[in-house]
């Protein structure tokens, strides 16, 4: 096979690297406008790519810190016992920074870093003419030339590599050939294979490999095959849209983090399009519209999404809403954010996208416009996506509003999810209480498990078990049915239940409550008991955890939390972990409380956040099966049924 055999017409190279040339954004308008209007983030970029330089790179297994991984890279050194270690080295998201430092300052050592190690990995990670033909698995295992890799490389990142230095002299006509050999055959695999794994489009995988063959497909129209690859990609980008975001809002996965990945890529394509002159459909658009709502729900009021999943707690929300306003010319979203993130942060968070507008001017002119404007949310503060069995409730949209979300979803869309049915995540004035523990690291380790597990979850299990069975990484036994049934505004108090029967022939139902925008209330309904022991777990966003008369008090420097419940039974105070982002933990208090129950058993908890030294009095009394009365401030009487909790005040 050679370059010119795949090209629709006989073309040099010369001619060939003419007419790329003429298909690119002036960068060095953009580096000039970047860097006399975006001072804050030239400094990052350029510090960044200091580091990049000497080859000290972050990446999943070095424990949120950099380290040397080689000159060049070692493109197929696994370490750390973490594929994502290799996986992400070959993404080359280091080249980004050394690509916009060099446009910048035009030295010539960051381009010249960039191209040395292209040319390195073309010698060192071969692409056999026959790579379409291996079996599908092998694009699924631990090499360079995993599908997922192909797809991320030829979207996100070698692009960059002609945008910023396709101009110079340092893009030469061998480096030309050298890399167009390595998209083509990367890309006529993915072409083949991509479909085959992802045959219902239901992944986020699939979204990105399709943006590689359709930014490839654009770059290099000469190429046999572009058109019919361009076609192929926006079908399955619009595929892609159909499966993953559903009616209610909201990516099919469920996780908030790969949620703001998904606006970031179906907002990318849009940007392409508006790029290279072709439109996506009104249903596409207006999907993706309703969608970015999500981003701003996922959010807590501290201003970092949920990490329910495989997610992150980040504020990538942000780069959902920078996406938003690139596709519809929208700037509602990143001005909404503003209400629950600094905006300091949102313009630092946003600007790291500059690169792609295609009116750069006019997008730092939106982001200064920021500091000055109030956005009013106002959405409304109940929410529940029926498909993906999550309820998000809040008494507001400022920082101190207590938020929750609540989540049941059995069986799972995917193994991004974890094993936590009617698990929660709470957060008031200003302090995230109760909390996902997030997902820590992909590697099939005991740090995966124990991420996923239930008990690291804020939820009930019975005799300790998980709620289905954890076998690997990626890999759960099976699941029974369960899921959210109702969610409901009562007025002085807004309802989220739901059910689930993995403990068959036990069945447990949940019920959330957030009561007169001051406290949570839980009622937990378990039928079918034999003697079991039931736990009921509370992942605390504190270290300063005490027993109390009735549960417990946790205190901090921002807000304190008090738990009360109905059976106390045997308390624990527990350690525990939870990751804001990968490799990363910070230390937490896992409260359990647990006894044993033969029949059915309801149990009631209030979660009250408060400031002071003095946390409030509160004494639950069960009058009658699954009738409770307490007293905070207002007498209230809570019933509990079989899938329903009733809350009334009492004079």
């Amino acid at each position: 096979m050679n370059l010119q055999s795949w090209l629709k017409e006989p073309m040099s190279t010369t001619e060939l690297l003419a007419n790329l040339r003429s298909r690119l954004e002036p960068m060095h308008e953009k580096a000039a406008y970047i860097a006399a209007y975006m001072p804050d983030h030239v400094r990052e970029t350029i510090a960044n790519a200091e580091l990049a330089y000497q080859g000290m790179i972050m990446l999943p297994g070095t424990g949120g810190a950099r380290e040397f991984v080689g000159n060049p890279p070692g493109w197929l050194t696994r370490r750390h016992n973490d594929n994502e270690y290799l996986w992400q080295l070959n993404r080359m998201n280091h080249w980004q920074d050394l690509l916009e430092a060099y446009s910048l300052t035009k030295d010539e050592k960051y381009g010249r870093k960039v191209i040395d190690e292209l040319l390195n990995w073309t010698e060192t990670v071969p692409i056999p003419d026959d790579l379409m033909d291996k079996p599908l698995g092998y694009f699924t295992e631990c090499h360079p030339l995993r599908a997922l890799e192909l797809g991320i490389r030829a979207y996100k990142i070698w692009p960059l590599v002609l945008e910023h230095l396709g101009h110079s002299e340092l893009f030469t006509e061998e480096v030309l050939e050298r890399y167009l050999t390595a998209v083509y055959k990367q890309m006529k695999a993915l072409r083949k294979v991509s479909p085959q794994l992802w045959p219902k489009a239901d992944h986020n995988h699939y979204l990105m490999e399709c943006l590689g063959i359709l930014t490839t497909a654009l770059y290099f129209p000469e190429l046999k095959e572009a058109e019919e690859w361009k076609t192929f990609a926006i079908d399955g980008i619009e595929k892609c849209s159909l499966a993953q975001l559903t009616e209610d809002g909201g990516q099919i996965e469920g996780c908030p983090s790969y949620h703001n990945g998904c606006m970031f890529w179906f907002g990318l394509a849009v940007v392409l399009a508006n790029r290279f002159q072709f439109q996506f459909s009104p249903p596409y658009m207006e999907r993706l519209r309703r969608n970015l709502d999500y981003s701003l729900y996922s959010l807590r009021p501290t201003g970092k999404c949920v990490p329910v999943g495989d997610s992150s707690a980040n504020p990538l929300a942000v780069m959902a809403g920078v996406y938003g306003y690139f596709a519809l010319n929208d700037i509602s979203w990143l001005g909404l954010a503003t209400n629950l993130i600094d905006v300091t942060e949102v313009v630092r968070e946003a600007s790291r996208h500059a690169w792609r507008a295609l009116d750069v001017r006019k997008f730092a002119e939106e982001l200064h416009s920021l500091r000055g404007r109030q956005f009013e949310l106002d959405k409304p503060t109940t929410f529940w996506n029926r498909t993906l069995d999550q309820a998000i409730i809040r008494s507001g949209w400022d920082m101190r509003a207590l938020s929750f979300l609540f989540t049941c979803k059995s069986p799972i869309q995917n193994a991004h999810a974890h094993i936590d049915l009617m698990s929660f995540d709470f957060t008031a004035l200003g302090k995230d209480m109760i909390c996902d523990p997030g997902f820590f690291c992909y590697r099939d380790d005991e740090d995966r498990r124990q991420f996923k597990s239930s008990n690291y979850h804020s939820t009930l299990l019975i005799d300790e078990r998980d709620h289905f069975e954890y076998i690997n990484s990626f890999t759960f036994g099976p699941q029974k049915p369960g899921g959210i049934y109702n969610v409901e505004d009562r007025g002085f108090y807004r309802i989220a239940s739901a059910c689930h029967t993995n403990y068959e022939p036990i069945v447990h139902h949940r019920h959330i409550s957030l009561v007169d925008h001051r406290f949570v209330l839980i009622a937990d309904r378990v039928e079918g008991l034999e003697g079991h022991s039931v736990q009921r777990y509370f992942h605390l966003d504190f270290v300063e955890v005490k027993e109390s008369h009735d549960g417990v008090t946790a205190t901090s420097d921002i807000a304190n939390l008090a738990i009360a419940t109905s059976h106390m039974g045997k308390l624990d105070l527990l350690p525990g972990r939870l990751s804001d982002s990968n490799d990363v933990a910070r230390h937490s208090t896992r409260v359990r409380f647990q006894d044993s129950h033969s029949g059915r058993v309801h149990f009631l908890t209030v979660l009250i956040p408060f400031q002071g030294a003095q946390p409030p009095a509160v004494q639950i009394m069960e009058s009658e099966e699954g009738v409770f009365l307490f007293e905070l401030g207002e007498r209230y009487r809570v019933e509990v049924d079989d899938k329903d909790m009733r809350i009334s005040k009492q004079a």
